[in-house]
């Protein structure tokens, strides 16, 4: 899965906006090259579960497909660590062959991660950096 330098960045900006709740959005794209991400409200303010805004969520699926986009991963932060899929996570996804990005601050920083969840296994996806979307 790739993902522009740029875009990376705006996650990461959006996940550290408040580190007393998870921050979560959605990425639209088209064979695997991420092209939008548009955060969503966590209706549970909740520093350890997300619950995407349905009215927000509904906006960004319209929004994928007015401009031709699927949604390829789902982002939400775990301020506290890990930077890895909880229970929670693994029980609540809903989306199979959709990327499930974790974002979760280091001792370097913060990292990105990405997973694919199926049917309760996880299996991490590298994902590649681009230094611009045509790169």
């Amino acid at each position: 899965m790739r993902f522009p330098e740029d875009m990376v960045e705006q996650i990461l900006a959006h996940m550290q906006g408040n580190l007393q709740e998870e921050r979560c959005g959605l990425i639209g794209g088209v064979n695997g090259e991420a092209r939008l991400f548009l955060p969503i409200t966590n209706i549970l303010h909740s520093p350890a579960r997300f619950r995407m805004d349905a009215s927000e969520q509904w906006q960004a699926f319209q929004t994928f497909e007015a401009q031709g986009l699927d949604l390829i991963a789902i982002v939400h932060s775990h301020p506290n660590g890990p930077s890895v899929p909880s229970p929670t996570d693994l029980a609540e996804f809903a989306y199979p062959g959709v990327l499930y990005l974790i974002a979760a601050p280091t001792a370097e920083g913060w990292q990105l991660r990405g997973f694919w969840l199926d049917e309760g296994q996880i299996r991490e996806e590298g994902l590649e950096i681009s230094r611009n979307a045509s790169s």
